[in-house]
């Protein structure tokens, strides 16, 4: 079981950073348009700085589906290597129990303001508010997934520690090898 929940992970992680890179690449053109009509043309669009808030949220938002598939979540990491090992490991199924379920508070939180926000359109793009909205019940979907099946390798021993391991250039925090004497 753990093996198909992985693949339809990793396949739903793929989806996930090729949806951020057209956000992301959406939101540097929709920028370069905006200062290019601005200052160059003298004639300010009224409706980029609406859409590059509303993107901002949601990449935001869905890069914090990247750090749960990976498991690289901010942790203060001092008093786990001070526990004992078996104290360790029952804080971290304890943490994973207590995320999967403020993820499912937050989704039905999400939902609610998401339909609060109903059609209301927003000033400049006339977008219902919803839209900005969803950003949150949707990106705490993915998490929820990855934490979820992060709880179930916790709870049974099996899969590995993260449904998707760093790559290796993340391994050298960024650093390079420019020893020139090495060979």
């Amino acid at each position: 079981m753990m093996e198909a929940l992985d693949k339809l992970l990793t396949v739903s992680f793929k989806v996930l950073k090729a949806v951020l890179c057209a956000v992301l690449l959406g939101m540097v053109v929709i920028l370069m348009a905006h200062i290019f009509f601005r200052y160059v043309l003298n004639n300010s669009l009224t409706w980029s700085e609406e859409l590059l808030k509303i993107l901002l949220v949601w990449f935001g938002m869905l890069s914090v589906s990247v750090l749960a598939a990976r498991r690289e979540h901010v942790a203060i990491v001092i008093f786990k290597e001070r526990m004992s090992p078996k104290v360790a490991g029952l804080m971290t199924k304890i943490t994973q129990i207590l995320t999967v379920v403020i993820c499912f508070v937050v989704i039905v939180v999400g939902v609610q303001y998401v339909i609060s926000a109903g059609y209301r359109p927003t000033p400049a793009l006339r977008l219902p508010y919803g839209y900005a909205y969803a950003a949150v019940p949707v990106s705490f979907v993915f998490v929820l997934l990855y934490e979820f099946r992060n709880l179930l390798a916790e709870l049974t021993g099996k899969g590995n520690y993260a449904v998707i391991e760093k790559p290796e250039e993340d391994l050298t925090g960024g650093k390079l090898d420019l020893d020139l004497d090495k060979k």
